[in-house]
């Protein structure tokens, strides 16, 4: 009888093992599909197969520890973390380059946007006012920083009354010898690039490459300047300046190492490991429970909840009010 009994066991756990291999390869072909993924040989496509399902195996981790987002295949499915973090983020972010901007005084006089918004103090989202561009996909290049930083430039030259424009994160990776172009840097010297260069050409004379290449800055198709630009401190200070109506959003650079696999919700655990560098639109029943942020990344907008990720607010969660910067941007006179 126990050895029937054992029998049983092992037969059912066979069964489930390739109940679960087959459901696995079918995620598989369904992600192919979805991506069009295609791979040179087929021992390329094993190893993309096995990294796959260590994707999966991680995704499962991060929902159990985050029950209020999604977790589970994405288009970054058959990269291995270390892949995705050279491929896609900032390997060396250099938290030096942040200690010598000066604080945002909010006690100072501050003026109105010229556009007339005016954020509820529970929920909103600069989306709403006109001053954020579309989700940009940087593709496989560490340029996160130059979208952070021209989606930011954008929004203020929008809030000074300037059209909403797309400008050129391309001539920051090109121009700015400061940071490493596809290889990293921080918006904080991406603003100082733009300022002493006299500003940024518009997206569409001066497009997007995703790669590195020499320094083509037209300063005749100059559309917006940099004057100035300051830090804002912690969450209370990101909170400030999105509630504010002479406020906007907010470059901010975080720990994104649980952010390949996410799908969607809000994220309530993370690490503290600053690596990726995006932009803060808003926020959703602020000293409410469930209070989250509102932030627009650089990796499509087939990614997370179409371009977007929500962060829990309370807690400084993935350093999210550690680097964040904002600028005055004004059209070239």
């Amino acid at each position: 009888m126990k050895a029937l009994f054992l029998l049983s066991l092992i037969f059912c756990a066979a069964l489930a093992a390739r109940w679960d291999d087959h459901e696995t390869k079918r995620q598989w072909l369904d992600f192919k599909t979805k991506y069009g993924k295609a791979y040179a040989s087929p021992k390329e496509e094993q190893l993309r197969y096995n990294i796959f399902k260590e994707s999966l195996a991680r995704a499962a981790r991060s929902q159990a520890a985050n029950p209020k987002a999604t977790f589970g295949v994405t288009k970054f499915s058959d990269l291995t973390p270390e892949e995705f973090t050279r491929l896609y983020k900032i390997p060396n972010f250099d938290r030096s380059k942040f200690s010598n901007i000066p604080k945002k005084n909010f006690t100072a006089p501050q003026k109105p946007n010229l556009r007339g918004c005016s954020p509820d103090p529970t929920n909103y989202d600069w989306n709403s006012c006109g001053v954020i561009t579309g989700v940009y996909y940087q593709g496989q290049c560490g340029s996160c920083w130059a979208f952070s930083a021209t989606e930011t430039i954008e929004s203020y030259f929008a809030l000074d009354g300037g059209s909403l424009t797309e400008l050129s994160m391309q001539q920051i990776v090109d121009c700015d010898t400061s940071d490493g172009g596809c290889n990293g840097g921080e918006p904080t010297t991406a603003y100082q690039y733009v300022e002493q260069a006299g500003g940024l050409d518009p997206l569409s004379d001066y497009p997007y490459t995703g790669e590195g290449g020499s320094c083509q800055f037209n300063n005749q198709e100059v559309v917006a300047t940099v004057t100035n630009y300051n830090s804002l401190d912690g969450e209370s200070g990101l909170y400030q300046q999105t509630s504010s109506s002479s406020g906007g959003p907010v470059s901010v650079c975080v720990d994104s190492s649980s952010w390949q696999d996410y799908s969607g919700g809000i994220l309530t655990q993370c690490s503290n490991n600053v690596d990726h560098c995006v932009q803060l639109t808003g926020y959703a029943q602020y000293n409410q429970q469930g209070a989250y942020w509102i932030v627009r990344n650089s990796w499509g907008a087939s990614w997370g909840q179409s371009g977007y990720i929500w962060i829990a607010i309370g807690s400084d969660l993935c350093s999210i009010g550690d680097y964040g910067t904002v600028v005055t941007a004004a059209s070239k006179k």
